[in-house]
């Protein structure tokens, strides 16, 4: 009931046939077949006339047990391979779960959270029914004429993440991205944008990770809509090689100023974890904005913060 793929059934297959192997050992019964009668020299005919019992097992005997061991042996591998392995697949290539999946918080548990964010209004067509004013409307008019139609709710959030990228944010060029795919794709949300920054965004922000598609941060912001938009920065804030940067701090200070006029939600991601804080850039950004270290929880608690919902830092 735990197999969910391809990958976990070859490795649920290899190590089940592994302990069926080992507690129930099958021991083939194979029946010894006479062998071809041949001419016997005259001592070995006397000695088998004169014993009336059974001969004993001489040296002849060994390489024939040790090849039905041997035949044994390959019979339970061969089966095996036929169980662990598919028609014209590698055997190799199979014992060994074949995934991605090593980041803290996997691409679906992403995909789950991005779903969380929502922000819903009635618009469109009226295609609902509102049951509630349909009966009020039959009681204040005393007959049923027609039901109360309404639009259909549609998630009208809007998400600007903001990525990190280049410096010491190479190790983790990975994860951000599969954030960005995973808003993008399976988060279900009215609007997903992805921009990327070097440390902190001063003039420009940049719709590409080369950084060739340039907009100005004024633009940026002129597009904020306070009702909808939610902006998720994700960067270490100089905590991966744990130094504290003054500029840099005064920065992203200015920016999260800017950005606090246009827009009431506002989250933090650091890939690194929250006792790497202490004494970098990042712990005093962390008094300015909720900060969340990459986790399951820390990525429900920046959501949470999204949906605009009061939840305080890690570090406060």
């Amino acid at each position: 009931m735990w197999v969910k793929s391809q990958d976990e059934e070859h490795l649920f297959n290899y190590h089940f046939q592994q302990f069926i192997t080992t507690s129930h050992p099958v021991n083939p019964s194979v029946t010894r077949k006479e062998a071809p009668s041949r001419p016997l020299r005259e001592d070995t005919a006397a000695e088998a006339n004169q014993s009336s019992h059974p001969p004993n097992k001489t040296p002849a005997d060994v390489p024939i047990s040790s090849e039905l061991m041997e035949v044994g042996d390959e019979m339970q591998v061969a089966e095996a391979v036929q169980i662990t392995t598919q028609p014209n697949e590698v055997i190799t290539e199979n014992r060994f779960t074949q995934t991605d999946e090593y980041f803290p918080v996997t691409r679906r548990q992403m995909k789950q959270s991005w779903r969380h964010l929502r922000r819903f209004v009635r618009q469109g067509l009226p295609t609902e029914l509102d049951i509630e004013a349909t009966i009020e409307q039959v009681v204040r008019q005393g007959v049923f004429l027609e039901p109360v139609m309404i639009p259909s709710r549609v998630n009208r959030t809007e998400l600007l993440l903001l990525i990190d990228h280049k410096g010491s944010m190479v190790p983790f060029h990975a994860l951000s991205q599969r954030f960005a795919d995973t808003a993008l794709r399976g988060g279900r949300l009215g609007k997903a944008s992805i921009y990327y920054f070097h440390n902190c965004p001063t003039k420009y922000l940049y719709c590409d990770q080369s950084r060739r598609q340039a907009e100005p941060v004024a633009d940026f912001l002129a597009q904020m809509r306070p009702e909808r938009s939610a902006i998720l920065i994700f960067s270490d804030g100089g905590a991966a090689r744990g130094g504290f940067s003054l500029e840099r701090l005064e920065l992203t200070q200015k920016f999260l100023a800017q950005l606090k006029q246009r827009v009431r939600y506002i989250a933090w991601l650091n890939p690194m974890a929250t006792e790497r804080w202490f004494g970098t850039t990042a712990g005093e950004i962390a008094h300015l904005v909720p900060m969340f270290e990459v986790s399951r929880q820390g990525f429900d608690g920046a959501i949470d913060v999204l949906r605009g919902r009061v939840i305080n830092a890690q570090l406060r």
